[in-house]
């Protein structure tokens, strides 16, 4: 086995093998790789890549943004990869990650707390019967995003996360509603799954967040769309009335200084 840096070469052709085994977004691994790729670390057994860690690095904080293992990679060897992804970020820094309930206590022994509890919710198709009106489409389909954007996640997370969600989130099949309240991103992970990531709502504006779902819906439904969200009453009352299959199993850590984030404008991480 071998533990380091990312071979940036043939990253291309390793994910494409890679995701034979396992949805993963190819697109952010390639667009965070090409950011910072000294935080990029992957483990291999000769020339075969059996998983990989990538991280974005914001001013005042480093977000763990993918973080991929195939079936069989043994705990220690996840540790190790996380160690070393830990060992090449500067002292001082929040470091957040959306980790899965069951690697809670390896990431305890890196030293990283817990933040908040997280769900999954899945949205399978079929039919849900609301009303789409064009007023309705035309109410969250507001061109000038970008302040919004802006706006209201630097309020939801305290930090200046436009360019990451603008270039590194953002691809060719992103969808982005919007208007006075808050924005969604939704985009493809692959032909057959979306990913709403990331959502930001003004808080209490619960009337606007189901006109952004039942967008998603409406233009992504046949797919499988996918979403991370906290353990919020209202957000996940939201996703459950409008059939999605929602299930606990996350957990957002953090380590160094503890993070200042609004959960209850979080519709989506």
């Amino acid at each position: 086995m071998f533990i380091g840096w990312i071979r940036g070469n043939r990253l291309t052709a390793d994910l494409q093998e890679f995701e034979a085994q396992k949805v993963v977004d190819k697109n952010l691994i390639l667009t965070t790789y090409a950011q910072n790729p000294t935080y990029c670390f992957g483990l291999y057994e000769e020339k075969k890549l059996l998983a990989l860690i990538t991280a974005y690095d914001f001013y005042d904080s480093v977000l763990i943004n993918n973080f991929y293992t195939l079936d069989g990679v043994e705990i220690d060897f996840k540790k190790r990869l996380v160690q070393l992804l830990l060992n090449n970020i500067e002292a001082n820094r929040t470091i957040l990650i959306l980790a899965k309930s069951d690697e809670l206590d390896s990431f305890k022994e890196l030293d990283f707390e817990r933040y908040a509890s997280f769900k999954q919710a899945v949205f399978s198709g079929g039919g849900v019967a609301f009303n789409f009106s064009n007023a309705t489409a035309k109410s969250i389909s507001n061109e000038n995003y970008q302040q919004t954007l802006k706006k209201y996640d630097y309020r939801a997370f305290r930090e200046d996360r436009f360019e990451y969600i603008t270039r590194a989130v953002m691809k060719q099949s992103s969808l982005m509603l919007s208007n006075d309240f808050g924005y969604q991103h939704s985009y493809a992970l692959n032909r057959s799954v979306v990913k709403i990531s990331p959502w930001i709502m003004q808080s209490e504006a619960l009337s606007d967040a189901e006109k952004f779902i039942r967008g998603v819906i409406y233009h992504r439904g046949l797919k499988k769309i996918i979403a991370f969200i906290p353990e919020v009453k209202e957000i996940v009352d939201l996703y459950t009335s409008y059939k999605f299959d929602v299930v606990s199993g996350y957990q957002l850590l953090y380590l160094g200084n503890k993070p200042s984030i609004d959960l209850e404008m979080v519709y989506a991480l």
